[in-house]
This record gives structure tokens, C-alpha cells and sequence, in this order.
């Protein structure tokens, strides 16, 4: 394994002290701005509101992909990356949506819901690069 690609995806991934603790209260601030966020467009609460809710959405859910991708890039390929990729498409899609954002949002709601807690060999499976990456399967 060359120098490059052992930094990408370490052999198990990388971690640290307090790495758990950081991803769950990330993780939970994330989800709480991600349903005001989603309820601010069902209730059409106005644009100032929608917008500061997208902000702390995007902004948390950028805090986890970081601590995802320190652990490894590997985790792109896996199918909790895919699914993360595949919501921020959407996210940035958004202002195409109109009327229909705030239906769409809490679809999204539900998919994030569904992937992130379907069992372990699904979620860390490899969709990309089969047999030549390995991704991290940390918890947390």
C-alpha cells in the first residue's frame, strides 16, 4: 500500500480520544437542526428562519462528514457515504423544489433516518472500489 493511499484509507481507520462523544453530539445537534429546518418549510415560517435552519443543518452535518472522512475517505464508497452524498444533492437542489421543499425534506428526514440506522453490513458495505478498499467500521 503506498504512502497516499495509506493516509486515504488507513487499515481500520483513524481515531482519537473522544471521538465517539464528539460524532453523537454532533450527530444530535445535526438532527435537531435538520427537523426545525424541515419543519421551518412544512410551516412555512419565512425565509430568514428557513435560511439560519440550512445553515446549522448544512454547517453540523459538515462537523460529521470531517470527523467521517479523518476516520477515512473510504467511507465515500460505503453506503453511508452514498447516502450522504445523494442528500446533499438534494440539499442543493432545494430552490428548485419550491412549494414542494418542505414534503421533500422530511422524505429526506425518514431516508437519513432509515440508512443511518439499518444494520451494520449494510451501512458499511463497499459500493465503490469493491476489493481494493477496505472502509473503517467504527461505531458512533
Amino acid at each position: 500500500m503506498g504512502r497516499i493511499q495509506e493516509l486515504l484509507f488507513p487499515d481500520g481507520g483513524r481515531s482519537f480520544s473522544g471521538q465517539r462523544a464528539l460524532k453523537i453530539t454532533i450527530r444530535a445537534v445535526h438532527t435537531l437542526c435538520a427537523g426545525v429546518l424541515t419543519g421551518s418549510y412544512l410551516l412555512n415560517s419565512g425565509e430568514e428562519a428557513q435560511s439560519l435552519w440550512l445553515l446549522w443543518t448544512v454547517g453540523t452535518g459538515l462537523g460529521m462528514l470531517s470527523l467521517d472522512l479523518i476516520e477515512s475517505v473510504a467511507f465515500l464508497a460505503q453506503v453511508r457515504g452514498v447516502v450522504l452524498l445523494i442528500k446533499i444533492a438534494v440539499l442543493l437542489a432545494l430552490p428548485i423544489f419550491g412549494a414542494a421543499t418542505g414534503p421533500l425534506l422530511a422524505i429526506l428526514m425518514v431516508v437519513a433516518v432509515i440508512s443511518s440506522h439499518a444494520p451494520s453490513r449494510v451501512r458499511y458495505a463497499v459500493i465503490f472500489g469493491r476489493g481494493k478498499i477496505r472502509g473503517a467500521e467504527t461505531k458512533g
